[in-house]
């Protein structure tokens, strides 16, 4: 059936048209709907995300101001004159009835001064943490949990008004407890000094938030006064101790169209958050703003993790509305939007129907005139005069002209398309032997400039170093010799001195093993191909003992930070040669005795991003993370003068320095160098506070030519391709006149 109503179509051309016609009228139609019902989707959602984040902010700042209140109660209290008189006269009596006012004037749950040789008796595993920072004179402020045995050591009927029954909630984490009888509440501590300024005790306060609605019900006034929300739309508060409602204004039933004048009983307190929800919250750390299963029905939500005085995660906080309100709103909106395209769409359809028979009348006229000529090959007959005044009238006069025409122009055009074939193959043919010849120059350049580097900056030093080892390496094994021979004369009176002995055995080593590792410096190309795998941490501190007498020299000491774990393969001498050059260069930004900071780390996928501006390495120098262990990762950090930041982008440019004296040489070979295994090398700079170079070495050395050059050679291959398509018009317009 399909088939004959597509033959059917394809037969006529009135078909066709209406079928033209209509199609994208449809098609816009459709579209029309899609995207009115994605673009009200997307803004809704986007503006209630916004609005719950919003609330979620405004929630937290209350609860901050709520703590910061308490805290301001306790320095009016300790501050006071009546307060101090009593302590200074010992009138315990006095001070409990001023401690008993308060709290009950503050509503308070407990209010006590703990006298400082009574602090540590207090077996409460909340307090002692922070007795450090409470004898430094900091006054602390926050939320803690205390359990039952804490509750009914400070008041015994504070056990009872914390314990919550614990209620069976749907999509919530499954669990075995019945009764929560821990207590989240606002704490206050407030060290009280005499006039000497010497601790004589903490005031200690506490306001408990279960089974509470003053600090909920407050900051639902506060987010979702009138006219915030849509009718039938409920605006909810809730406080979490770990996943359990302690206090909430979410109701117990779904049925409940108005929450503000809710009983304790008709309030969702003891059940328990979504397991979802939960883990990313609670178990993650993170923020939650999406959608949400709470209790009994889908609500937009938002719910921030809540810590202790601990910095430790004891619960939640969370603000949201029912979205069946917005739901009902948006699918009103696709009704009307869709009866709207409907009566459009209707509409037009008969104006397109009523029209298209007029406009095929003329053409099926011509129609029959083409036929003939395509038919018969007769270019005698005409089309006639139409009783139209459009573009058909024109088309028909000009169809004859066009017949004449056509094979004439048909040779013009092959003729063209030949010579351009012709001219754009000379063209290429030409372009490909000079990139060809290009790219010789360019292999010949970067070996030439690579031979003159390496010879230019180690000949003297090979030849000096050479020497030098030479006269030292003979007065070491002479020394060596005759501490053998000393030990072995003196036998068993050697024994007194055998300490100092070892100690000079163990310098003359050193001072063979320093000549060593010089040497080998000096010498890279010996060595060029000797790829091997090293622990990173001993080839810096072998390469410090060669630059150990300039730091000292400059009064520069080494900070060492070495975490990194994974060998790399690498040309040892070269990677030296790279790490004398930058902690040299280290050494001369510092304007005046400092430190030099050497970070390793495993190189790791990028699981974390690095954090450059700093200077540090989030994930690879100090964090932990998960992934594929690529090589390792090496900062020399120092707090110089710094790069300005027109430079920073010319560093590894050959010949470039700011440097007196310098060459400019020593950045550009040792990018070279580390590209060369397959690595790389970062900076960042701060103008006025430092420098932070990044050597990136692989695990297997990746060894690979100058990528710049390479680089270079691909654009020229891209540009030969480029101009093969130039047409010829606009290769004659490029030539010089």
């Amino acid at each position: 059936m399909i088939t004959a109503l597509w033959h059917k179509i394809n037969s006529s051309l009135r078909n066709k048209l209406l079928l033209l016609t209509l199609a994208p009228l449809i098609l816009t139609a459709i579209g029309f709907a899609m995207l009115s019902a994605y673009w009200t989707s997307s803004y809704t959602d986007r503006q209630l995300y916004m609005k719950v984040r919003a609330d979620l902010s405004v929630a937290q700042g209350t609860l901050d101001i709520m703590q910061q209140v308490q805290l301001n109660t306790l320095t009016q209290l300790a501050t006071s004159f009546e307060f101090r008189t009593n302590l200074q006269l010992g009138n315990q009596r006095d001070i409990q009835v001023q401690l008993m006012q308060t709290r009950k004037g503050r509503q308070l749950d407990f209010l006590r001064f703990l006298p400082t040789k009574l602090i540590t008796d207090i077996k409460d595993p909340a307090l002692a943490p922070l007795l450090p920072r409470l004898y430094q004179g900091e006054p602390l402020k926050g939320l803690t949990v205390l359990d039952k045995k804490m509750l009914d050591l400070i008041n015994v009927d504070l056990e009872q008004q914390a314990q919550i029954s614990l209620t069976k909630t749907p999509r919530a984490l499954p669990s075995n407890r019945l009764i929560e009888d821990n207590a989240m509440l606002i704490r206050t501590l407030l060290p009280v000094n005499d006039e000497s300024g010497l601790l004589i005790g903490i005031l200690d306060a506490g306001r408990i938030l279960n089974n509470t609605t003053q600090a909920v019900d407050t900051i639902r006034d506060l987010v979702y006064g009138p006219g915030t929300l849509p009718e039938g739309g409920i605006g909810t508060v809730t406080l979490f101790l770990d996943d359990v409602r302690i206090s909430t204004n979410v109701p117990q039933n779904p049925d409940i169209s108005d929450n503000k004048q809710m009983s304790l009983q008709e309030r969702a307190i003891g059940t328990r958050v979504s397991a979802e929800v939960h883990q990313h919250v609670m178990t993650q750390g993170l923020t939650w703003i999406d959608r949400a299963f709470v209790v009994n029905d889908w609500y937009i939500s938002a719910y921030k993790p809540l810590v202790d005085l601990n910095n430790q995660r004891i619960g939640m906080i969370y603000t949201g509305f029912n979205e069946a309100p917005f739901n009902t709103i948006y699918y009103k909106t696709l009704f009307e939007s869709g009866s709207l395209i409907g009566l459009i769409m209707l509409i037009s359809g008969f104006v397109i129907l009523r029209h298209t028979r007029l406009l095929l009348r003329p053409l099926a006229r011509i129609h029959s005139v083409v036929t003939a000529v395509r038919d018969d090959g007769s270019i005698h007959l005409r089309i006639g005069k139409l009783n139209t005044s459009d573009e058909l009238v024109d088309l028909a006069r000009q169809f004859d002209a066009m017949l004449d025409l056509l094979e004439n122009r048909e040779q013009l055009i092959l003729q063209a398309h030949d010579q351009l074939e012709v001219t754009v193959e000379k063209r290429t043919r030409s372009l490909r032997n000079r990139t060809e010849a290009l790219k010789q120059h360019i292999r010949l350049l970067k070996t030439t400039r690579k031979k003159l580097l390496a010879n230019e900056k180690l000949a003297v030093l090979g030849e000096l170093t050479a020497g030098i080892a030479h006269e030292i390496n003979n007065p070491a094994a002479v020394i060596l010799g005759n501490i053998d021979l000393l030990v072995a004369e003196l036998g068993d009176a050697v024994e007194p001195a055998q300490e100092e002995i070892d100690m000079v055995i163990r310098q003359v080593y050193r001072i063979r093993s320093l000549i060593n590792n010089l040497l080998q410096y000096s010498r890279p190309n010996h060595y060029v191909d000797n790829y091997q795998s090293y622990q990173i941490n001993q080839v810096i501190d072998d390469t410090l003992l060669l630059v150990s007498h300039a730091l000292d020299k400059q009064q520069v000491g080494i900070e060492k930070y070495y975490t990194a774990s994974c060998p790399v393969q690498v040309n040892y001498q070269q990677v030296q040669q790279v790490l004398v050059n930058l902690i040299i260069n280290a050494s001369h930004a510092l304007t005046e005795p400092g430190k030099i900071q050497l970070h390793t780390a495993d190189w790791v996928d990028k699981e974390k991003e690095h954090d450059e501006s700093k200077g540090e390495v989030r994930g690879d120098v100090k964090g932990e993370v998960k992934g594929e262990v690529k090589g390792v990762v090496i900062q020399i950090k120092d707090k110089g003068q710094g790069i300005k930041e027109e430079d920073l982008q010319h560093i590894f440019d050959p010949f470039f320095t700011t440097k007196k004296g310098g060459t400019g040489l020593g950045l550009s070979v040792s990018y070279g160098i580390i590209r060369r295994h397959g690595g790389d090398i970062k900076v960042s700079s701060i103008p006025g506070e430092g420098t932070v170079f990044s050597v990136y070495l692989l695990r297997q050395a990746n060894l690979s030519e100058d990528s710049e050059v390479e680089a270079i050679l691909d654009g020229l291959t891209s540009a030969q391709r480029i101009n093969r398509r130039i047409p010829r018009s606009q290769a004659h317009a490029a030539q010089p006149s």
